[in-house]
């Protein structure tokens, strides 16, 4: 799942909407799946959807144009808070953390030892084999 808010002239988030696995249209239109109040925007703005572990928007032949990060886009691949302008409205793309790696944990023969310089390396034992 991600997110897509809707921004407030001060920055802050005046709503929020979720994306999940079903293509999602945004416009002023009734008929889009999230309608915002906006006469510069048209009737189905454009699309957010899900391909693999990748979040797409496209363009729907809007009359103003979709802006992400500030360039025009007939279609792009949205990354992490990412801005999106169409019209009038400010919107703010984010992905939830993914989970991070787990932690590998090495022997204790393996001791993380200070080097020169302040960087730490892996100390390694003599003998490979004990």
């Amino acid at each position: 799942m991600a997110d897509l808010c809707l921004l407030a002239e001060n920055g802050t988030v005046a709503e929020r909407w979720e994306i999940g696995d079903q293509p999602v249209a945004v416009g002023r239109d009734e008929t889009a799946e999230i309608t915002i109040r906006d006469g510069t925007l048209s009737r189905r703005h454009f699309t957010i959807w899900r391909e693999g572990d990748s979040f797409l928007i496209k363009d729907l032949n809007s009359q103003n144009g979709t802006w992400v990060d500030g360039q025009l886009a007939q279609g792009a691949k949205l990354r992490h808070n990412v801005c999106i302008a169409a019209g009038r409205t400010l919107f703010m793309f984010s992905e939830p953390r993914r989970p991070a790696a787990p932690a590998v944990v090495l022997p204790a023969a393996l001791a993380m030892q200070p080097a020169a310089g302040g960087t730490r390396t892996l100390a390694r034992p003599a003998n490979p084999a004990a």
